[in-house]
Order: C-alpha cells, then sequence, then structure tokens
C-alpha cells in the first residue's frame, strides 16, 4: 500500500481545535495562522458551526482542514443518534453496539466491531463531513481499542478492538486521499492489521491531550514517542505527532508557553488552548507556518 501524498500533514504543523462556530473567529486570521485546523464541520442542524465557503476561507492560504469526527463513542445530541435514512441504523436504536454511558459526557461509548455502526460512520456520517470541504478527518476516541474487555468504562473486546482497525480501514478506502488524524491511539494499534495492510500505513497523525499541563505525564508521552518512531520507518515525508494541552483562559500566557516549549523540546507539534475548544488563544509565541 502506498502512502498517498495529499494525506501527508505539513512537516511543522501550526495547529489549532476550534469547535466554536465561524462567526464568532476571525476566519482570514486563523486561516493565516494555523496550518492544521480542526474543526467540527457536522452539517446538521440550522446552524452549523461552517459552511462550506467558511471552510474554502480556512482552506485558502494552504491549510490542511480536519473535522472531528467521533469514532469511539456517540453524542446523544448529533443528529445520527435519532435520524438516519434508509438503510443505516442510528446510534440510538444500535442498542447492540453501545457499550455505556461515557460517564461525564452526553455520549455513550460504541463497538467500534458492530457493522451496524461502521456502515454508519463509514457511509453516512464521514461522507457528509467530507462534503463540507474538509480534507479528512480526526477520530475522536480512539483509545476504545486500548480498552480491556472487562473495563468499567467501554468495555472492548477481541472482535472489538480489531474492529476499530477495520473502522479505520474502511474510512482509508472510502477516503484515500484524506488525512486521518488520531486522538488517544494506544500503542497496541501499532502491531494490527487490517486488510493485510500494517495499521500504521492507514493513517497520518495521533495526537493525545494534556500531556504537558498541568504536568508531564510521562506513559502519554511515551505512546506520542512510540507512534513517532514507528512511523518514521515508513515511506512517507512526515507523521504528525502532536500534544493538545489545556489553559484556563487566554490570557495564562506563562503557563500556556511552558507546555509548548515543552512538547517542542520533546519533537512534538503542539497546540495549547482553553478546554471547551470555543475560542482560539492568539498565542504571542506562536510560530509562522511554513
Amino acid at each position: 500500500m502506498s502512502i498517498a501524498a495529499a494525506r501527508n500533514l505539513p512537516a511543522k504543523p501550526v495547529w489549532e481545535v476550534y469547535y466554536g462556530q465561524a462567526s464568532q473567529v476571525d476566519l482570514a486570521r486563523l486561516a493565516s495562522s494555523f496550518n492544521v485546523i480542526v474543526i467540527d464541520a457536522d452539517p446538521s442542524g440550522t446552524t452549523p458551526n461552517f459552511t462550506a465557503t467558511q471552510i474554502a476561507t480556512l482552506k485558502s492560504h494552504g491549510a490542511k482542514v480536519l473535522s472531528y469526527l467521533n469514532v469511539g463513542a456517540c453524542e446523544t445530541w448529533r443528529s445520527y443518534w435519532q435520524t438516519v435514512p434508509t438503510g443505516f441504523v442510528s446510534c440510538g436504536a444500535n442498542q447492540a453496539a453501545q457499550l455505556g454511558r461515557y460517564s461525564g459526557f452526553s455520549e455513550y461509548w460504541m463497538n467500534v466491531g458492530n457493522a451496524d455502526y461502521q456502515n454508519l460512520i463509514v457511509n453516512y456520517v464521514a461522507p457528509r463531513l467530507a462534503a463540507t470541504g474538509v480534507d479528512g478527518f480526526m477520530l475522536d476516541n480512539f483509545e476504545i481499542v486500548g480498552h480491556a474487555a472487562d473495563a468499567a468504562q467501554g468495555p472492548c473486546d477481541s472482535a472489538c478492538k480489531q474492529g476499530g482497525l477495520d473502522l479505520v480501514a474502511q474510512l482509508r478506502n472510502a477516503f484515500p486521499n484524506a488525512p486521518i488524524l488520531l486522538n488517544a491511539a494506544p500503542t497496541s494499534a501499532i502491531s494490527g492489521m487490517s486488510g493485510g495492510v500494517s495499521f500504521p500505513m492507514l493513517v497520518d497523525g495521533v495526537f493525545s491531550e494534556q500531556v504537558f499541563l498541568p504536568s508531564t505525564d510521562n506513559s502519554l508521552l511515551q505512546v506520542l514517542q512510540t507512534w513517532k518512531s514507528t512511523e518514521a520507518t515508513l515511506p512517507r515525508s512526515a507523521f504528525f505527532t502532536g500534544t493538545l494541552d489545556y489553559v484556563s483562559s487566554c490570557s495564562d500566557t506563562t503557563n500556556a508557553q511552558n507546555g509548548w516549549n515543552a512538547s517542542v523540546n520533546a519533537g512534538l507539534s503542539p497546540s495549547v488552548s482553553i478546554q471547551a475548544l470555543n475560542q482560539v488563544c492568539w498565542w504571542s509565541f506562536l510560530p509562522t507556518p511554513s
């Protein structure tokens, strides 16, 4: 399997995660300040966060724009929790795939090996996102494939674990040129295969949250370093390995810079924001994208 050049994320990413409304941010500034931008492009509802035209504006300076896509869990407020076209099973109706409530959030862990759930994500949810003009996807809650079969939250047996790898492979087959970025990917996935293809060949980046702030999480750091060193052996120009850390407000510049510097010093690509991710912090230390 070859890796399409279109999948490559920038070798030196300056990246931002923003789940707010396009109307609440300076789009031109966002487009020129970052070369990887993660948004929630879900087109559902009367006022989606971004229109296709606004997404085109984000891409106008060459940024790669990825949409949030929750694969490990399904939010009860998404339209497809209840309403889907004929031929699909909604998350809410697919009780066989529900693995229990995600504590603290309005969502349920989902069995990523369930065929109906895979069909929903790959053939309905992802195509709707792609139709908005985004370049690719950020797959959230991918840590599900690292959960134990008897985990208190989101138990995932061997069929579920393999199903998660297969779901990504299905997305790759459906969107061969789309960058796929994983949040919280466990190192166990590195040795995985799907359809005879090594799993690391299917994805284009990984990141973890709260790696350096409020303090360094050495276990997460080791996971990212393992992914980075593995992917460095593959025939590609670059692999995105990032950290997303949080501060209390956009005025907390000292902590933000400390977290940023720690990530850079570890050879990773930092992003620092507030945890709600509904505001862009225009840090004075942001480098110019290259």
